[in-house]
């Protein structure tokens, strides 16, 4: 008989600015991820407290958390401003340090360029002033919204 998964206490509440905005079923089920409630066209921004469920063995944030949270990022970059659908066509992170347990943390992404075709993004994942790990990203642009 298969042991029932473990359960992880919820996180805080998010600081004041940032909501919890339900999207994929995926980000639904590996967040919250909270979007800062005010962001300018072609920007994004996501939070996000660390919990021990984002953790890998040695008791960081996995890398394949950081990416999703990246890629989530910078494609609401592009979003609003292009009022286009994407999917992602490659991506390339950069790892500087570990993102602790009890961290908040925010990915901040912005469209970098268009050209009708496929959309280019940056995102920095930050604790505080310290930027923890780069993401740039290329995305096919689909139909419209």
């Amino acid at each position: 008989m298969a042991a029932d998964p473990p359960s992880y206490p919820p996180p805080p509440p998010p600081p004041p600015g940032f909501i919890h905005v339900l999207r994929a079923p995926f980000i639904n089920h590996v967040g919250p991820l909270l979007q800062a409630e005010h962001n300018e066209l072609g920007f994004m921004t996501l939070g996000l407290w660390v919990g021990e469920v984002h953790c890998n063995t040695l008791g960081f944030m996995h890398g394949g958390m950081i990416a999703t949270l990246c890629d989530s990022a910078m494609a609401r970059s592009i979003q609003p401003k292009l009022q286009r659908r994407t999917v992602t066509l490659k991506m390339q992170l950069e790892y500087f340090d570990p993102l602790q347990k009890g961290d908040w943390l925010e990915a901040r992404a912005r469209l970098v360029s268009e050209d009708g075709e496929v959309a280019h993004t940056q995102c920095d994942v930050r604790v505080g002033d310290q930027v923890r790990a780069r993401g740039t990203a290329v995305f096919r642009l689909l139909k419209k919204i």
